[in-house]
């Protein structure tokens, strides 16, 4: 009975361990804030990031982008026992690039880091897990 609730809380605990806010800064570029659960450390915040940054392109139409700056830091959500409990958080500053630009062929394509099922994750938005 001990490991059904272990699992159940660690179920729990992923099932919506990733927050992400987007807020506009030009009419090209954008800002990305996630914040993560402790179990998804930096680089689960940093992939959150980029994914819901690549969804964001492709719902504006466009497929190219750069990341112009990035943040990451971590912040206490709790202590546990004599243990501190961190979460990641992670800021990147996206630009969209268009056919024409200088710098097209060196952006990222937001559907390369989506992948094969880039429509799928398109249509269902922001991840909520890492």
């Amino acid at each position: 009975m001990k490991n059904f609730f272990v699992g159940f809380a660690a179920s729990a605990a992923l099932s919506a361990c990733a927050s992400t806010s987007v807020q506009d800064m030009s009419r090209n570029t954008f800002q990305v804030s996630t914040t993560t659960a402790p179990i998804c450390g930096k680089s689960g915040a940093s992939k959150v990031s980029s994914k819901v940054a690549a969804i964001e392109v492709i719902r504006r139409g466009g497929d190219r982008f750069v990341i112009e700056s990035a943040q990451s830091s971590r912040s206490l959500s709790g202590i546990v026992g004599l243990t501190a409990v961190n979460r990641s958080n992670q800021g990147i500053v996206v630009r969209m690039v268009e056919l024409g630009d200088d710098e097209y062929d060196d952006a990222l394509s937001a559907r390369e880091v989506l992948g094969e099922d880039w429509e799928k994750q398109a249509k269902r938005g922001k991840p909520s897990t890492c």
